[in-house]
This record gives structure tokens, C-alpha cells and sequence, in this order.
């Protein structure tokens, strides 16, 4: 889609904001199925039950099962269609604010808040999901059985505000309904009966310039503290959304390694919106309980698709040994997505897959039957299908860029490096940038039909760049 497209998009989703049926909302494309507006559902207490743990109460998180504390976010939309943010953050953000506002002098990036300590209240720091376009949940968990509010709005004065259920819970999911696009919103939690609050940030989609980062292999707890070293970079580049390929922690059936990922994350986590994957340490019988539990994500939560701007983000589980419905329905769903993707509608500028293990790895020999599993059931319908533009994943420890014809696929590790044997890589697989001995973390610069993209290491030292233009239409085969 065109830089004019996406504004013309985004201009319409203004006009229908408060209707929420506008751009890509629930009726249209490349929306998930739609949790119902009025629905809210308790998770998947079968799943908790089959790991022999008692599931967690928890505060509404939305779907279409029952309704507890829906708010209604409908009111204040008029009032939140004209307000814009104008403040810039960091250097490195604001620089590229500055070379590519989509109105001069303009800047629709909220300042990021300082890191503090998080207060003692609270277990997790909030979070930002987006179960569909412009549709924004913030979530957290407290220590204690608490109730609370969000406050939220396009200046760090608020003006508008949603609470939680009348029944206290550690964990908490609070819409604020489909927002107005390309709008900056400052928002802060707050815990009921206690001076605890924790501010965070985000933007809605709609912009032609905007960012998102990647990054796997995070293994809290027994990475955290590598992990932390990234921080600065992160919050110099202030992104917009982050993509995680898998293994956010060690072991997903606990919930202190959950605890681990979160507070090791607090320095970004509240301030972009965040698209988890499933993976070999995040599994379970219809996708790992506490992901599910944690995030709000379109769809059935482990293959979803998420429309940011003029990027089509296809997030995947790829871990088939613990779901055969993996091998036998994410093909299918990669397909129609990549049709509909590609059919000359609405068309997003650019395709990304995202999921855990890698198609192409020149390293871990041992591994080679399992990238060729990916290239048949992940890597082939979206070729079958009119193609995809970058994979992102994680799984092998060590930073490479490999080429699959025009398609680039991209391993980054945030918390951990042991490369394993070099050999065996997947035939369709050309290795153009290896590092076997620094961690990684991708920075991507969304412009119209311009992806700019700079790979750094833990010190924010660049180890790579590349960038990837629009190929256009590309009809299914």
C-alpha cells in the first residue's frame, strides 16, 4: 500500500473511530477474529489444570465468553480524534522523528517515562497488547488481590480513564477500546488503596514512519541480567512495537520465570505494544497457559495476524512437537493470510513472519531436519501464496542474516550466545552476514515502502544493516 494509502487510511479511521469500524478494524481485512466488545473470558483454566497448577484469578481480559467490567470506551472517542502528542524523546528517536514526520515539526511520539524502580505493589510492570488494530489493552499484576484504573490520553494530563472489575485480582487487563490512528497516548496505572502508579507510553498505528524491534533467546531468569545490558538501546530507539520469536524465559509453566521476563523487561515492556510467540520453552497443550494468560492477542492466540500501519505481522508457534494442529493448520492459515495479503485490497507494503525455530541456520548441524520442517510448512505457503518480505526468528543463539531467494531471514539473540557445529544448512539458504560471538537485537525503521534496518549488540554497537523496499503487488501463484 502507498505512503497516500495508509493516510487515506488513516483519516478514514479517524472519521469512524467511535463507531470502532474503521481500517482494519473486526469487519475488515486482515483482522483477527474479533473478541466481542462486549465479552470478557477467564483464559484457559483446562490448560492450567493439565499442568497441575491452580490458575490465578484474573481481572478482564477481553473475548467473547462473558462480560464482567467492560467499560465503555466509546464516549471520549470524539474528544481523543482531535488531540495529537507533540513531544519528542531520545536523540536517536527524535532524529528520526525529525527526517521522516509525516507533518514537519510535528512529532506523534510520546516521551518515554524515566525507568524507576517499580513500586512494591506491583508484581509485573504493565504491558500493551493490540488484539486488533487500534484496539489497545494495558495489563499488570499486582502482589496482593487489588482493583485499579488506567489513566490515559494524548498528553501526560490524561482526561480520560478506565477501571478494573469491582473484584480484586493479581492480574489485570483493562481495554481502552479502538483509539483514534497515528496518536501518541500517555497512560498511568493506578493501584486502589496505595499511592502505587507506573506510567508507560504508545502509539496507535496510522503513521508512515514508525519503528518496531526483534529480538529471541531472552530466557529469563538465566539470562536476565545479558538481557539488561540491551536496555539503553532499546530506550534510545524507542520503538513502537516490539516482536518477540520465542523463549521469553526459561520454563513457561512458571510463573517466577514469567516474573523474571517482565521485571528484566520493565525498562521497555510498558511502552510499546508487544507480539509474543510461542516456542520450545513457551509450550503447552493448546499453546502455554501463562502466555495466553498474560497477553491479549488476536485470534487463538498461538498463529495471529497483526496490522501495524502498512506492515502485516503473521506471528507463529512453531514448536509441532507439543501440537500436531501446528503441522496440519498453521499452513493453511499462512496461506490464506499470504492470499489476502497479496489479492490488491488494502495491501500492506510489507509482509513479516515471525515464530521461533529458524528456516535457515549455518550453524547446528544437528538441526538441519528441523529447518527443513519449517521451509516445507512455514517457508512454502508463504512463497505458494505471493511471498513474504523478512522472518524473523530466534532458537540457535547467535546473530545471522541468510537470504531464501528475495526473502530475508533474520536470528537475532538478546540474552544468550553458544552457536553449536557449523554445517547442514537448508539448500534454499544463502548465509550474508554470521556472528558467533556478539548478542543481538534488531532495529527497524518503518518509512512508507522503505524498511531501514540496524542490528546492534548489547553495547548498541552496529553489527549489521540492511534495507528492504516494497516489491509491490505479488499475486498468489
Amino acid at each position: 500500500m502507498s505512503i497516500e494509502g495508509t493516510l487515506r487510511c488513516a483519516v478514514l479511521w479517524l472519521v469512524a473511530a467511535a463507531a470502532a469500524a474503521a481500517c482494519g478494524d473486526g469487519a475488515g481485512k486482515h483482522s483477527p477474529a474479533t473478541r466481542s466488545e462486549a465479552g470478557l473470558r477467564d483464559g484457559s483454566d483446562a490448560a492450567a489444570e493439565s499442568h497441575g497448577e491452580a490458575r490465578e484469578e484474573t481481572d478482564t481480559k477481553p473475548s467473547q465468553d462473558r462480560r464482567e467490567d467492560r467499560i465503555d470506551a466509546d464516549a471520549a472517542d470524539a474528544a481523543r480524534a482531535e488531540a495529537a502528542s507533540v513531544d519528542a524523546a531520545s536523540v536517536d528517536a527524535a532524529s528520526v522523528d525529525a527526517a521522516h514526520s509525516d507533518a514537519p515539526g510535528v512529532f506523534v511520539d510520546p516521551e518515554w517515562p524515566p525507568d524507576l524502580p517499580l513500586p512494591p505493589e506491583l508484581d509485573f510492570p504493565p504491558w500493551v497488547n493490540m488484539p486488533e488494530p487500534g484496539r489497545i489493552v494495558v495489563s499488570w499484576r499486582t502482589v496482593a488481590k487489588t482493583t485499579g484504573r488506567v489513566r490515559f490520553g494524548p498528553t501526560p494530563a490524561y482526561g480520560d480513564v478506565r477501571v478494573t472489575s469491582g473484584t480484586a485480582a493479581n492480574l489485570h487487563h483493562v481495554d481502552l477500546g479502538v483509539l483514534p490512528p497515528a496518536t501518541g497516548y500517555h497512560y498511568q496505572i493506578e493501584i486502589d488503596g496505595t499511592s502505587a502508579v507506573r506510567q508507560g507510553v504508545f502509539v496507535t498505528p496510522g503513521r508512515a514512519s514508525w519503528r518496531f524491534a526483534h529480538f529471541g533467546e531472552l530466557h529469563a531468569p538465566s539470562k536476565a541480567e545479558e538481557v539488561a545490558r540491551s536496555a539503553a538501546a532499546l530506550r534510545a530507539f524507542r520503538p513502537h512495537v516490539l516482536v518477540e520469536s520465542g523463549d521469553m524465559v526459561d520454563v513457561g509453566d512458571d510463573l517466577d520465570h514469567w516474573r523474571s521476563y517482565m521485571r528484566t523487561s520493565a525498562p521497555w515492556i510498558s511502552n510499546a505494544i508487544i507480539l509474543p510467540a510461542g516456542s520450545n520453552h513457551v509450550k503447552g497443550p493448546g499453546g502455554n497457559f501463562h502466555l495466553k494468560d498474560l497477553f491479549v492477542l488476536p485470534g487463538n492466540e498461538r498463529w495471529y495476524p497483526t496490522r501495524y500501519g502498512q506492515v502485516l505481522f503473521l506471528t507463529l508457534d512453531s514448536t509441532a512437537s507439543s501440537n500436531s494442529d501446528i503441522g496440519s493448520k498453521t499452513p493453511d492459515f499462512i496461506a490464506e493470510q499470504t492470499r489476502i495479503a497479496h489479492d490488491g485490497v488494502d495491501d500492506p507494503a510489507f509482509l513479516i513472519g515471525a515464530w521461533h525455530y529458524p528456516a535457515c541456520s549455518s550453524q547446528f548441524a544437528s538441526r538441519a531436519s528441523t529447518r527443513a520442517w519449517i521451509q516445507a510448512h512455514f517457508v512454502g505457503p508463504f512463497k505458494d501464496n505471493g511471498g513474504v518480505d523478512l522472518i524473523l526468528v530466534g532458537h540457535d543463539k547467535y546473530y545471522e542474516r541468510s537470504m531464501i531467494g528475495s526473502i530475508v531471514h533474520l536470528q537475532t539473540n538478546i540474552g544468550s550466545v553458544s552457536p553449536d557445529e557449523p554445517g547442514d544448512d537448508h539448500p534454499d539458504c544463502r548465509p550474508v552476514t554470521t556472528r558467533r560471538d556478539t548478542l543481538s537485537v534488531g532495529l527497524f525503521e518503518v518509512n512508507g515502502t522503505r524498511i531501514a534496518a540496524r542490528i546492534v549488540d548489547d553495547a548498541g554497537g552496529e553489527i549489521d544493516t540492511f534495507t528492504l523496499e516494497s516489491r509491490g503487488a505479488r499475486p498468489p501463484k
